[in-house]
């Protein structure tokens, strides 16, 4: 089986640190690995295949660095110049599939979900890829533990070996049809994990959304390669119509499968959600980083850069992020992402809204203080890697070695820094910053002149 991990979904529902520049696969929720990491890491011993990776193009660095840092290479990064829902996006692996003449079961996997029994999980999807093999299209169906309002329901019908016929797909019901669903025992959380032949999928999503064939097809026909990443044709794709592949294909199919298992799966949708996979203390109370609390109870409270005091809260979740506080009522967590838009929006209150963090092929860096007139930031620099040469017309930098070995080039002039040493460069002066130590470079820069603006390079 080919793994396919789809890294284009926003999570709005987890701001105010997931972000549409760095969403919440990208963050370290639940252990030292970010979510997408922690679904590479689960693919381990179940395939020989390197996993593809479709993301939104502006993500394509995190998703190198995220892999790098696990030691998981993958096959390619599919790029999509803009969302159009994840029916279109398999569209792409799947034609491309195809015109290479393989037809080896494709294994979709969102990127930001939690799965405690990995075992259960391959077990699960061993039985999975043999139905696929047939033309089935199988749909992992998660064993409900209680009424969830939360998720969409898959209802099986008839046996099938080890497995079942998808009967029909159900909407996220409320809590009385959530109940009967459960206690029927016919019904299965939709993980929206799913295994199927390229062919296969084709074939069903041709027959109901012709449209985005066509479009996927000549997105395709200008594909270029740029090292592992994929670039389509932004018109071309940008013409698809936006579908879930649960809506354009596995709610129509009459080849569909349910997989039963039960692997202490989470979307890992909300606060409350997180707050449930987590570990909480005798007064029900999660706490993550700097908190002190006083006659707290069934609370997720989450800090950042500050400490996080509370007092006589109950059933509330606050969260503190680099740049914005979220404090919110349990009940109401499904709501954050109206906050979100809130805070995106241009109409609304003029609102800081500094990425913390921004991923190159050299490395990334970190915002820590942003002003009209100037910019400190942190740079971590890959061993080996190089900022390309240029130049600055607004703006003058000093960097500050903090760790590693580095070599500066001005103007032609080459200065190597260590630790503790630093060099001033002036506006319109052509420098060049690289890692020449064995081991990662971090580097303190503060920019000052006129303007501050990431359009005041000048490239050579």
């Amino acid at each position: 089986m080919i793994p396919v991990i789809l890294s284009g979904g926003s999570g709005t529902r987890l701001w105010p640190l997931s972000r549409k520049d760095h969403p919440k696969q990208f963050l370290k929720l639940l252990s030292d690995h970010s979510l997408i990491q922690e679904t590479l890491l689960r693919l381990k011993g179940l395939s020989k295949q390197k996993p593809i990776v479709i993301c939104h193009e502006s993500h394509r660095f995190k998703v190198l660095e995220h892999s790098r840092q696990i030691n998981q290479p993958l096959e390619a990064i599919f790029l999509e110049p803009m969302a159009r829902n994840t029916a279109p996006a398999l569209a792409l692996v799947a034609l491309q599939r195809v015109a290479l003449g393989q037809n080896e079961p494709l294994l979709v996997l969102p990127a930001d979900h939690r799965i405690l029994d990995v075992k259960a999980f391959q077990d699960a999807l061993k039985v999975a890829e043999l139905h696929a093999l047939t033309g089935a299209l199988v749909a992992l169906g998660v064993e409900a533990e209680e009424p969830h309002t939360g998720y969409g329901y898959i209802k099986r019908g008839g046996k099938k070996c080890n497995a079942y016929r998808i009967d029909s797909f159900r909407e996220k019901p409320d809590l009385a049809t959530a109940k009967s669903y459960v206690e029927s025992g016919d019904y299965y959380w939709n993980s929206g994990i799913f295994m199927f032949q390229p062919e296969a999928y084709l074939d069903e999503l041709q027959r109901n959304e012709p449209g985005i064939v066509v479009a996927c097809h000549k997105a395709l026909a200008s594909l270029h390669e740029d090292l592992q990443f994929l670039r389509i044709n932004e018109q071309a794709y940008g013409s698809s119509p936006s579908n879930s592949i649960d809506y354009a294909v596995m709610e129509h199919t009459r080849k569909g499968v349910v997989v039963p298992v039960s692997c202490g799966w989470s979307d890992i949708g909300s606060w409350t959600s997180l707050q449930a996979c987590s570990e909480a203390d005798e007064q029900g109370n999660v706490i993550k980083g700097k908190a002190i609390v006083e006659q707290c109870s069934n609370s997720y409270i989450r800090s950042g850069h500050r400490t996080v005091a509370a007092v006589g809260l109950e059933n509330v979740v606050i969260v503190d992020s680099h740049d914005a506080v979220m404090v919110a009522s349990a009940d109401h967590v499904q709501d954050v992402g109206k906050l979100a838009k809130q805070f995106q929006s241009p109409s609304s209150v003029k609102l800081p809204q500094q990425e913390e963090e921004v991923f190159r092929p050299w490395g990334h860096y970190k915002n820590l203080s942003v002003e009209d007139n100037y910019c400190v930031r942190k740079l971590s620099i890959l061993p080996g890697a190089s900022l390309s040469e240029h130049s600055h017309n607004l703006r003058s930098e000093s960097w500050v070695v903090l760790q590693g070995q580095a070599r500066v080039r001005v103007e032609g002039q080459v200065h190597d820094l260590g630790p503790g040493e630093s060099i001033n460069i002036k506006s319109k002066l052509k420098h060049r910053l690289e890692n020449v130590g064995e081991g990662p470079l971090e580097i303190i820069e503060t920019q000052t002149g006129l303007a501050i603006s990431e359009e005041d390079i000048d490239r050579i």
